[in-house]
């Protein structure tokens, strides 16, 4: 499956790592502390590996709009009881960048990212949509925060993050399809699995 940039190449490298430092939470990870601001007075810690809800083995076209900008890359990732890992790839396959959490150890390498770039914004999306429901609320709650889950008609999984009736992040999943909004953060993206 082709992928491309709307945007030149250098521009959406720097633009997805000013996207991703300011990203959401995540949440407790038992001694593992990789602190991550909700907001200003909310911080929790990443969970562990163990918590993640099933297997993810799958190449996904990541198109993502912050602020009045937008753009598209390729993110293999694969997640399970032992980890993350989180390859990024322009539209020719080359790589730009990876994600590592072992619940041991949390690391991004890149030749094209800053090393300024905080993993643990990255990994706290995929634990919020991809990890035990039941462990992602306590962790929320123990922050003093709030977790609500809805299972539409439709089979779409609806996570909200909530700090007292302010909706801080909303996740939608479905078949092959992810999107999260951050309204704290102004950002949004979707996961779109590749055809294979």
């Amino acid at each position: 499956m082709k992928m491309s940039f709307k945007l030149p190449a250098a521009f959406v490298s720097g633009l997805f790592c000013a996207f991703l430092s300011v990203s959401c939470a995540t949440m407790k990870a038992g001694s593992m502390k990789y602190p991550v601001y909700v907001t200003n007075s909310r911080v929790i810690d990443l969970l562990p590996p163990q918590d993640a809800a099933g297997l993810i083995d799958s190449l996904y076209m990541l198109n993502g709009k912050f602020g009045q900008t937008s753009f598209y890359i390729q993110a293999y990732m694969h997640s399970d009881g032992n980890g993350i890992l989180i390859s990024l790839l322009n539209d020719f396959g080359t790589d730009m960048g990876s994600l590592s959490y072992t619940g041991g150890q949390l690391s991004f390498n890149s030749s094209v990212f800053p090393k300024s770039l905080k993993p643990q914004y990255v990994a706290a999306d995929i634990q919020l949509t991809f990890y035990n429901p039941d462990a992602v609320r306590a962790a929320l709650e123990s922050a003093g925060l709030g977790f609500t889950l809805e299972t539409k008609a439709d089979g779409t999984e609806v996570r909200k993050v909530m700090d007292g009736k302010k909706c801080v992040e909303e996740i939608s999943k479905s078949a092959g399809s992810v999107k999260i909004v951050n309204y704290l953060r102004g950002y949004e993206y979707n996961l779109t699995e590749a055809a294979e």
